[in-house]
Formats: structure tokens, sequence, C-alpha cells
């Protein structure tokens, strides 16, 4: 802080547990913090706990720049290892490099979205091939709360991709990192539609569950329903033949009994394959 001049509040903000994200003006740099995509921590078989999102603070001056975090970030490490050479990168103005590493940022976030996607489309694929699956409906509500989480964590910077547009921050950083914040606040509203699009995926998926959880509890009931024709039509001819008359052919004896029983399992088998050609059951 003593280095580069810090404000001792600034330095306070650094140093306090993490708060809400916001965008600070020291007159000669800029301060804010980026929250990266939330993972899931989760065990094997269980439902993914509450998410977790790592903190990143900035601190952007004219000519450098500072990012503060507890432990190692995804996107800042796959920012140093896109060099494979000698580049330009270090030519950036400090700006510029801001927007770049937020850019980065947000590319956690459309990772995130493709992966969800993928889970929903083999997601798809089990409720189709297997409605009755008992982990289907946790899972449908594992990807609510992952796209949830999502969008919650994105929408809570919305004041610092908008923010670093602003004129008021012109002054602090140059003309090439105004014109970068611009087009990165333009990707942000593109990562939110991604989300939200994500979102209706995750619900999509919800309404074929329920949709052939139906179509399964019609398809039982049409199978009840003509069973129960079957075992009606049987009791009531065995009922007929249980009539207190005496005709010659209740006189038959165990051959009447076997022929009738034989007879009943033949019209049985017979409606079975009637209704299994028809569809019905």
């Amino acid at each position: 802080g003593e280095l580069l001049q810090l404000n001792r509040g600034s330095i306070a903000e650094l140093m306090r547990p993490p708060s809400l994200v916001r965008l600070d003006n020291y007159g000669s740099y800029l301060q804010f913090s980026a929250l990266a995509a939330p993972t899931f921590e989760s065990r094997s078989g269980e439902l993914p706990s509450r998410p977790r999102s790592l903190r990143v603070d900035f601190v952007v001056g004219r000519n450098w720049l500072i990012t503060i975090h507890d432990q190692e970030v995804g996107y800042l490490r796959a920012f140093r290892g896109q060099d494979k050479a000698d580049t330009e990168t270090g030519a950036l103005s400090a700006g510029a490099l801001a927007a770049s590493l937020l850019d980065w940022h947000l590319e956690g976030f459309f990772t995130e979205v493709s992966h969800i996607e993928a889970t929903v489309d083999e997601l798809d694929e089990r409720i189709l091939g297997a409605p009755s699956d008992a982990g289907l409906l946790e899972t449908i509500l594992s990807l609510r709360r992952r796209t949830s989480a999502l969008r919650r964590t994105l929408m809570a910077q919305r004041s610092i991709f908008y923010g670093l547009g602003r004129p008021d921050l012109s002054r602090i950083v140059d003309g090439e990192g105004t014109g970068a914040f611009a087009s990165l606040a333009n990707r942000f509203e593109r990562a939110v539609d991604e989300i939200e699009h994500t979102r209706d995926l995750s619900v999509g998926s919800f309404e074929l569950f329920t949709s052939r959880s139906a179509q399964q509890t019609n398809d039982l009931d049409k199978a009840l329903t003509f069973f129960t024709v079957i075992i009606g039509t049987t009791a009531a001819v065995a009922g007929l033949f249980g009539m207190n008359f005496n005709p010659p052919f209740f006189q038959s004896g165990s051959i009447g009994f076997f022929a009738v029983t034989l007879g009943l399992f033949v019209v049985g088998l017979a409606a079975w394959i009637v209704g299994k050609r028809q569809r019905w059951i």
C-alpha cells in the first residue's frame, strides 16, 4: 500500500472478509471485485452442496494492476498459459489488461453453461429412456441449483461490467481501456442471455419429465383397465356357472371344470394378444 500510495480505506476493504461486489474510485486508481463462476462441492451419490465462488480483487492504476486472491484462480492461470512464445501482452495498458482478464473471467461462466447444456442433453435422453428412474428428479434439482447460482453470481457483478465504461472513470483508465470495457459490457449481456437460455433448458427438462411421468401413468391406467375387464369377464363367466341351477353341463364333473377353466384362459390370452397388437397395453 505504501509503495503504490493506496488509500487506507482501500487497504481495509481488501483485508476484510468478502462482502458485496463494489466498484470504488480512489482518484488515482480503481478498485473492484470479481466473483468467479461458482463450483460445486459434491460427494458421490449426493446432491451438490452449496456453490463456492472464488473472489478476486482488482486494483487498477494508470500503469499498474494488482489482483488479490486467496488461492489459484483458473482464468488467471489460463491467461498466463495462453502465451506460448514472446507476445505483446506486456505492451497492454493497465485498463486494457484488466478488461482482458475480466473477459477471461466471463469465459468461466460460458464454460459452465456448456457443461450444464451437455448435462441437460444427457438428462433428456435418460428421461425418454427410463422415466421412472428415481434419480432424475434429483438431477433436475441439481441443474436448477447450478443455473440459479450461476445467474445470481454473474448478476451480482452487473455494476462492475457496466460501471467500468462510465465517463467518470475514463480519466483513470486510458482510452484503450475505455473501449475494451465497452466491449466487455456487451459480452456480459451475452453471458446473461446464455444463462437465461440454460435456465429455460432446465425448465424444459422438468416439463419433459412430468410429461413422460404422466404418459407412463396413463399407460399404466390403460393396462390396469384392460386387465380389469378381462378379470371381470372371467369372474362373470365363473359366476354364471355358479348359479343355483342343474343343467346337464353342470353334471360333467372334472371334465367340465377343466374345460371351462381352459376356455377362460384361452379367452384371456386371446384378449391379451389383441390388446397388444392394438397397443391398448
